[in-house]
């Protein structure tokens, strides 16, 4: 077995602490390689990059898309040319549709009542805004205990604080990882609600799936294994990790076969 952390979020997006403190725990949990996958941002990479020198982590920049598709299915890029201009372009532009949402997501939750303004959100993220923040915001003023209450009275579909998500397509986000020399892994597939669609999405690039996570069970990895191999994908896995206070927080570091990194392994070697 070998223990490997393909998802963690710094403070450049939601997550509550440094690329350099991930770095840190890494190094801590006994994690041999690493990946900083930022939702929509890899400006903290260069961090993270200077803090693993020396450190014995291997290190590597990876990303994390949020699409549209029914505003839960999250798309994994590892391999990426991360200072490739086109790229950057692009995610600038999924920043500034992340941006207007929590511009009127804010302004309906004030409407609702709640004493909150955006530059409050938007002063707690480093680069990508997301609802994470606002539910951070509403916990530092005492109207929620922490960030999943924050959602399910605020801020989930139904809930007076919800707007649509604007981000790309699935396609579109499989295709820019892919052009910026990527390959894609779902995120997290128990909040997917529709796994049927992964067959259609692999028609479109997809490469991998998340089925070691840290709140999966043995069963849970079973599932998810069968369902990768069914359609040819890689297992991927991490933990998702955000940082303290944040409900993600646990040790870094999932133990996955050495099959499995094997596999993962030469996948990413592919792409340099």
């Amino acid at each position: 077995m070998r223990k490997v952390d393909f998802h963690t979020h710094s403070k450049y997006s939601d997550g509550t602490t440094t690329p350099q403190d991930i770095v840190a725990r890494a190094k801590r949990d006994g994690v041999e390689i690493l990946f900083l996958t930022d939702h929509d941002t890899v400006s903290g990479f260069p961090e993270a990059r200077d803090a693993a020198k020396g450190s014995g982590v291997l290190l590597h920049c990876g990303i994390e898309i949020n699409t549209i598709y029914q505003d839960n299915l999250h798309i994994l890029g590892y391999g990426i040319r991360w200072e490739d201009a086109g790229f950057r372009e692009r995610l600038e532009e999924f920043q500034g549709r992340r941006r207007l949402r929590i511009e009127r997501m804010v302004e309906a939750l004030r409407k609702h009542g709640l004493d909150i303004s955006f530059d409050d959100v938007a002063g707690q993220s480093l680069e990508t805004l997301g609802r994470p923040h606002i539910a951070d915001l509403l916990r530092r003023k005492g109207i929620v205990q922490n960030r999943q209450e924050a959602f399910n009275r605020y801020l989930i579909k139904g809930k007076p604080g919800y707007v649509e998500s604007m981000g790309p397509s699935a396609e579109e986000a499989i295709a820019l990882i892919r052009d910026a020399g990527g390959f894609c892994s779902v995120a997290h597939p128990e909040t997917v609600a529709d796994l049927e669609a992964l067959s259609r999405w692999t028609r479109y690039g997809l490469e991998g799936l998340e089925v070691y996570y840290s709140t999966h069970t043995p069963s849970d990895i079973v599932r998810y294994g069968r369902l990768a191999e069914s359609l040819g994908l890689l297992c991927t896995g991490g933990t998702d990790f955000h940082g303290p206070g944040s409900g993600r927080d646990k040790a870094l570091g999932v133990e996955v076969p050495d099959e499995v990194y094997d596999r993962f392994m030469d996948r990413l070697a592919k792409c340099f």
